[in-house]
């Protein structure tokens, strides 16, 4: 089993030498005007707005080798009362022109690999306000009929299960240790020429 790989200026000040003009200053703000402030990585959100249905889906863990990836997802209460959720997601992947890609998405990871969690018979679960659940995609990311461009998806669009509210966003993961920001790292499914996505069944920890 395997997963995705993820995640400034010194001046120097002196005397102008002969026959160059000394740098300007830089303009200052007239008195009592507000100076915008230039956002910084570290300022960026730590945790996504929270949807109306009370629950957020972001990318949470990534491995690959050997062709093979695997991309977990998770579900998190952001709301302020129980959320129960029973089977698989129902997602679909779009391109980087927000089009749909014609991928197999499959319940399990028959057809892909032989990973035994994506098999486990789905269960009901109740996430209580700030619980977690998660599922996995698998996919190879062979590309064998030069015939045809690869398929990559930038984005993930989801509904917890098939019937709920859906939701677009981009799978981003921070380097290891590091709270959810939404300027981490993008991260691509590409499936090359298999078209093929398993999906587990939502799990708690």
């Amino acid at each position: 089993m395997v997963c995705v790989a993820l995640p400034l200026v010194l001046a120097a000040c002196g005397a102008p030498s002969a026959g160059r003009l000394p740098a300007l200053a830089p303009p200052t703000a007239p008195s009592g005007s507000p100076v915008p402030s230039v956002p910084s990585e570290s300022s960026a959100p730590t945790a996504p707005p929270c949807p109306a249905d009370g629950v957020v889906i972001t990318a949470h863990e990534a491995d690959a080798a050997m062709g093979l990836r695997v991309l977990s997802l998770r579900m998190r209460n952001c709301g302020t009362t129980p959320y129960a959720v029973h089977g698989y997601p129902d997602l679909k992947l779009l391109d980087e022109d927000g089009d749909v890609l014609d991928v197999d998405v499959r319940h399990g990871s028959e057809g892909i690999s032989r990973i035994d969690s994506f098999e486990a018979p789905p269960r009901e679960i109740t996430l209580q306000p700030g619980d977690t659940a998660s599922t996995g995609l698998v996919w190879r990311n062979t590309y064998d009929d030069t015939t045809n461009p690869p398929r990559v998806g930038t984005r993930i669009d989801i509904a917890p299960t098939a019937g709920r509210p859906r939701r677009t966003f981009v799978p981003r993961l921070p380097a290891d240790g590091e709270p959810w920001r939404e300027n981490a790292p993008a991260v691509t499914i590409d499936l090359g020429s298999t078209g093929r996505l398993g999906v587990s069944p939502w799990t708690t920890p």
